[in-house]
């Protein structure tokens, strides 16, 4: 996993490269499934006006062909049982893959595809989540340049961030006094907490929850005694607001870890806010000296 990792920055570079110019539509469903769908919910939170959608749900509440002409389905794969279905419902669509011999790719009724150029990746997802990001925001006319070129210049710094918050988690397990691994944030960093909680929980095999900073405070905060919280807060207009809550959260016993972003704006801050837990993983695999691939079993991805 950690020699993908270390591909990110080349490759979200190359990712910038082959798609500028690049127009994404608005006021349409925007569809897929795990880190494809963070990705869009990045975008919703910033104030962009999409639907977005977890295809498994779309596909079962509209059985026939949808109500929208068009759409934006994202599968990593291009191979995503539920995304595929959905795809098939629209008279067009527009597709964002990294693989141009997946079977989304190649359906008949899609007007454009649009390649990640993450190359190969066999665990959790982490190039295609940082391209889908580039992918989408230049889709919608907001300039990724300067986290490309945080993430190129701070990449040891995400590396140590991601190593200090793993040891945490660890010495929580090994002293037995945790009630829950918590993972929140705000705006548009809330598709990057859900990002987050479930790389990790399905490469450490651990049980974390990524969810809305606001969300948390409207009751989950009632269990923050023994739990170990990481509170995503970058500069802007959620900051106060969340460190308010921080308080709260020390005040019940919990045990939390705060990042900041002061370099790059709220609205790029996804970018190097996910970077840190990626390296996370890393570091928890390998002092549990466990597997980081898929045990229970693969994604579903056939017909």
């Amino acid at each position: 996993m950690e020699t993908e990792i270390l591909e990110i920055p080349y490759r979200a570079k190359l990712c910038f490269d082959k798609n500028k110019g690049l127009i994404l539509p608005e006021k349409v469903p925007y569809i897929g499934m795990g880190a494809s769908y963070f990705a869009a919910e990045v975008i919703k939170y910033l104030g962009i006006n999409i639907a977005v959608e977890i295809a498994s749900e779309y596909c079962l509440c509209h059985e026939e062909e949808s109500d929208f002409e068009d759409a934006v389905v994202i599968s990593q794969s291009g191979e995503s049982l539920e995304t595929l279905t959905c795809a098939k419902r629209f008279k067009s669509f527009c597709g964002i893959v990294n693989s141009d011999d997946s079977k989304l790719a190649k359906l008949e009724n899609a007007r454009k595809i649009i390649y990640l150029h993450a190359g190969t990746e066999e665990h959790s997802s982490t190039k295609t989540f940082i391209n889908t990001l580039v992918v989408l925001y230049l889709g919608h006319g907001i300039n990724p340049a300067p986290a490309l070129e945080t993430i190129h210049n701070r990449f040891n710094y995400f590396k140590e961030l991601g190593e200090t918050m793993g040891n945490m988690v660890l010495k929580k397990l090994r002293k037995k006094r945790y009630r829950g691994f918590y993972i929140i944030g705000n705006g548009p960093n809330i598709g990057t907490v859900h990002q987050a909680a479930q790389m990790l929980t399905e490469t450490t095999k651990l049980p974390f929850i990524g969810l809305p900073a606001t969300q948390y405070n409207y009751g989950l905060k009632e269990a923050a005694s023994n739990s170990f919280v990481i509170v995503l807060n970058p500069s802007g207009k959620y900051y106060e607001r969340t460190k308010a809550l921080i308080k709260t959260i020390e005040n019940a016993g919990a045990s939390f870890f705060e990042m900041n972003e002061d370099e790059l704006s709220e609205e790029l801050s996804p970018f190097s806010m996910i970077l840190p837990f990626f390296y996370m993983a890393v570091y928890i695999v390998d002092k549990m000296k466990s597997r980081d691939d898929f045990i229970v079993g693969d994604k579903i991805t056939s017909e």
